[in-house]
């Protein structure tokens, strides 16, 4: 198999990622030029735009922000090497898996993202004890580790803290990501520990993305900062 080799990303916290979780390309290079006018750090090929555009959009969002790295929202379950190979292939430069994932699939990604320079990062989410996998996945090599509050899980529940159980993983060992749904989450997560703030709904779906998106990045980033007087 012919594998791409990338230079692995280096992670520098803090980091303000967007989820381009739209379902057309058009779309998704609207909500990524107004991201990089906020000055976000990664955009993230959301599993929406994969699942219904093909992993031709990874390479889409690749070349057309050269200098943002693309994170592929796979969410892999099994058979994940050939995803992790994928994202290299396309340009990307870091892919997700699922913690509930076997271990030996966690194994796998990581394992073949040493292989071709992909940064692998496990989504928590549905784990049964997330702070207890977070450490497990990180223990198998996983780059990070992100705390996520699902679109159904918040639909049928939208006043649960989608910080879920941050104050549980400090000195994890690896950067932590959350979530967000907001600014004031973005801020939140920053003051409690995180790293890495993920946001994308709603507000790529305002009516002017490049201004909100801009007020998280300056807020979140100046949150983070303070915890380092």
């Amino acid at each position: 198999m012919d594998i791409a080799k990338v230079p692995p990303l280096l992670i520098e916290p803090p980091v303000v990622q967007v989820a381009i979780d739209v379902l057309n390309l058009d779309d998704a290079l609207r909500i990524g030029e107004a991201a990089c006018q906020a000055e976000a750090d990664w955009l993230e090929a959301g599993t929406p735009l994969i699942t219904f555009e093909g992993v031709k959009a990874i390479g889409v969002l690749a070349r057309a922000f050269p200098e943002k790295p693309i994170l592929a929202d796979f969410k892999m379950m099994d058979g994940v090497p050939k995803y992790v190979y994928e994202t290299a292939r396309q340009g990307g430069r870091i892919a997700t898996i699922c913690s509930v994932a076997a271990d030996a699939s966690i194994r796998a990604a990581v394992a073949a993202g040493k292989q071709c320079g992909v940064r692998v990062i496990s989504d928590l989410y549905a784990a049964p004890d997330g702070p207890r996998r977070a450490r497990e996945v990180i223990a198998m090599g996983v780059d990070s580790a992100y705390i996520h509050y699902g679109a159904d899980q918040r639909a049928e529940d939208p006043g649960r803290d989608p910080l879920l159980f941050l104050s549980e993983c400090e000195d994890i060992g690896a950067p932590i990501g959350v979530g967000t749904f907001s600014v004031e989450d973005g801020v939140r997560s920053m003051q409690g520990g995180a790293d890495i703030v993920a946001i994308g709904v709603p507000l790529i779906q305002a009516d002017d993305p490049a201004s909100v998106l801009r007020e998280y990045v300056l807020r979140a980033k100046e949150a983070w900062h303070a915890r380092w007087p």
